[in-house]
């Protein structure tokens, strides 16, 4: 009987496996060096084939290729211009701690300055950086005493509660605040809310109006500034003359040719993520780019291995032909390989490369999350747990364990993502519940609208769906294709050849069709 090797060099990984005409002896997989298509990738595909034959003491007879060049798609991320508000300006919506429970408005003055107002002028006080908690209070308390009106405290330093719990009268007080900045404004209000309550007048594009005095023609620079502030605890806003004259922000440049583009802004408001908890100003897209010269052939890795190589025409061909050995499949299915660059939808008698997969969706953690691209890679492929102590952690259903050695106590407080060296923080702004919601809404929109849109375009009336390749490792995946395809289309993983899992499609694929002699082309050593 022949042994056959299926060599698939794809684009980050190349699978091999060795079978006896089509019954699967053994299959092996490694990153792809030197880029898909390259002499060096060959060279590394038939080192990996020799390898896994030694092992299992086997001898390859005949090997089946398909030489594609590589797909390019080119990933950014393209900053949006931002709502206009006018004279209106947020200069803050967080803070790392505040005090009272109460609304301000005022013209903005230095703490030292305060014995200067006029009584009955509403005023918020500001306090640099070089002024302490203690000095602050000072100056507020005798400011009070002397019959001015402060209706807020602003500091820059993280001292809220400090200055506070000094303070004769209870007032809205709010820290980290650019002070530099707020003194240049006209006019300013405050407000702070405790508990679990939300903004009341921040958050009231009436108020705002009445109390900066807008005309008619500004009431929509008031209710962009309402919805920004919904969800927050803490606010400071602005009325600066300057503001309004400032010049607009040209439109993004958007690829002519076939992109997949996706607003982050569509993201969360799907996920229905708090404002300010992601980045939502923002763009993602993916773009084909030019593939370069011809692949290293046929004749390079008969050379490599020392046997015949059989060429087959089409890489698609193959991972239908392999994907399509799962059992239970019914008839009509579509495959779908998802890789890092690419979603390929592949039907009977048609076919679609569209760009946009794994790379733009850890693309768009990253942007969204304001992480690194390393950390948004592992932090998109699975659950987070929160930790709740330096031992305790919480998954995303709530359920509690303790670690087997503690983490670093800076972490407490931090979604944590599994990683090569551990446990990995990755962001403090969103509970476990949020960043569940946020990434099964990206993997809807970035993967899933991209498989939707495949599927129309080769086989609208599919029934099936089933999915190859990396990305098909992803359970999360599975189900945002479930709910964006909708009830009618039946989703699911590939088993290639019964037992092979999803990521060797293509390599089986190749010797099923090798093995069955209607592909006559075959380069020899």
């Amino acid at each position: 009987m022949t042994l056959w090797a299926g060599v698939d060099i794809g684009n980050a990984t190349t699978e091999v496996v060795l079978c006896r005409d089509r019954d699967v002896v053994t299959s092996a997989r490694t990153p792809t060096r030197g880029g898909k298509g390259s002499l060096r990738a060959v060279a590394g595909a038939a080192q990996l084939v020799r390898r896994l034959a030694d092992k299992h003491g086997l001898t390859v007879d005949r090997a089946a290729f398909a030489p594609t060049p590589p797909v390019h798609s080119t990933v950014e991320r393209v900053q949006l211009e931002v709502p206009r508000t006018g004279r209106l300006t947020i200069v803050t919506r967080a803070a790392a701690t505040t005090a009272g429970d109460a609304v301000g408005a005022g013209a903005p003055v230095s703490v030292e300055r305060l014995d200067t107002v006029e009584p009955g002028r509403p005023v918020i006080a500001c306090a640099g950086p070089e002024h302490g908690y203690a000095e602050v209070a000072g100056w507020v308390n005798a400011a009070v005493g002397a019959g001015r009106d402060v209706a807020a405290v602003l500091t820059a330093n993280d001292e809220a509660v400090l200055v506070s719990n000094r303070l004769v009268t209870a007032l809205p007080v709010v820290d980290d605040v650019d002070i530099e900045r707020v003194l240049a404004a006209q006019l300013v209000a405050v407000e702070v809310r405790e508990g679990v309550s939300p903004l009341q007048r921040l958050t009231d594009p009436f108020w705002l109006a009445d109390t900066f005095g807008l005309g008619d023609d500004e009431r929509a620079d008031a209710r962009v500034v309402a919805d920004q502030l919904f969800d927050s605890v803490c606010a400071v806003v602005a009325l600066d003359e300057t503001a309004g004259r400032l010049e607009s922000a040209p439109p993004p440049e958007l690829p002519s040719g076939p992109a997949h583009i996706v607003y982050l802004a569509d993201i969360a408001a799907q996920a229905n993520s708090r404002r300010g908890s992601v980045t939502a100003d923002s763009l993602v897209m993916a773009a084909m780019g030019a593939a370069g010269g011809a692949p290293a052939d046929a004749d390079a890795l008969a050379d490599a291995l020392g046997v015949p190589v059989t060429r087959i025409e089409s890489e698609a061909d193959a991972a239908r032909a392999g994907a399509l050995t799962t059992p239970g499949i019914p008839a009509g299915v579509v495959v779908v390989d998802v890789g890092g660059g690419t979603v390929d939808v592949v039907a009977a008698d048609g076919r679609a490369v569209l760009p946009g997969a794994g790379q733009l969706l850890t693309v768009a953690t990253a942007t969204a999350l304001d992480i690194s691209i390393s950390a948004a890679e592992y932090a998109k492929r699975a659950e987070a747990v929160t930790a709740v102590t330096v031992q305790l952690v919480e998954d995303e259903h709530g359920r509690r364990r303790f670690l087997d050695a503690p983490i670093d106590g800076r972490c407490t407080g931090w979604l944590l993502t599994a990683a090569p060296s551990g446990l990995l923080p990755f962001t403090s702004a969103l509970s476990g519940a949020e960043w569940r919601s946020w990434r099964l809404a990206a993997k809807r929109l970035v993967i899933g609208g991209n498989v939707t849109r495949g599927v129309q375009q080769v086989a609208s009336g599919a029934t099936g769906v089933l999915l190859v390749g990396g990305g098909a490792g992803d359970d999360e995946l599975v189900r945002a294709l479930t709910e964006q395809l909708g009830r009618d289309v039946t989703v699911g993983r590939g088993n290639v050849a019964g037992g092979l899992g999803h990521r060797f499609a293509v390599a089986y694929g190749l010797v099923v069709l090798a093995a069955g002699g209607d592909h006559p082309r075959t380069a020899h050593p």
